[in-house]
């Protein structure tokens, strides 16, 4: 139990550091999206209508500023799968089957740099794909536990059952993450599709 909390506060403290970078420096770019409008004179009468002008944000709104964070922390299992994988493949070829994670993971994590960078339109789409492999490939290593599960392939042992357990709950912790995702990108679609003063990298 204290190993899982290691390397749970761990990885959180590895997300923060490219989170915390790329907030800071690219939160211009979510300064730049209308958020409403002011009167422009609060003190006018009730003879002369005030005008108004545009309030803008001061950084990325919350939901997305987690939802980036939360893309950290689940992408950067890419390193580890890859390490897996790697290992896999050296022997007899097993590690061929992380690949759809590989590919899940890094989709992941560049969807958390766009968010915070709001790039234009392709924040939006990353956003989705990314949620969309998440929810797909996470569904399938799911129901395919339960199948195991359900056949004389089942585990016997205290450590198989274990594995399946934190299998069937890390899946469970990626869907939700997916699904936070692809609120955030739903609910500032227009932010997220809004043309930026300049097109810096």
């Amino acid at each position: 139990m204290i190993q899982l909390a290691i390397i749970v506060s761990a990885a959180g403290f590895l997300a923060a550091l490219p989170y915390v970078f790329l907030e800071s420096r690219w939160r211009w770019r979510w300064r730049e999206v209308e958020a409403g409008r002011v009167a422009a004179d609060a003190a006018g009468g009730i003879y002369r209508s005030a005008g108004e002008v545009p309030r803008y944000l001061t950084e990325a709104p919350p939901l997305v500023r987690v939802a980036a964070y939360s893309c950290f922390v689940f992408g950067q299992m890419f390193v580890p799968g890859l390490v897996i994988g790697l290992f896999g493949v050296m022997m007899a070829g097993i590690g061929l089957v992380s690949i759809p994670g590989l590919i899940t993971a890094a989709k992941i994590y560049r969807a958390g740099m766009a968010l915070l960078r709001r790039d234009p339109r392709i924040a939006y789409f990353r956003a989705r794909d990314a949620a969309a492999w998440a929810l797909w490939l996470n569904g399938v290593i799911m129901i395919g536990s339960l199948f195991v599960l359900a056949t004389p392939l089942r585990p016997h042992g205290s450590g198989g059952l274990l594995l399946v357990g934190f299998t069937d709950l890390y899946g469970v912790a990626s869907i939700a993450q997916a699904l936070l995702l692809r609120r955030a990108a739903r609910t500032y679609e227009d932010a997220l599709f809004a043309d930026s003063a300049t097109s810096c990298v």
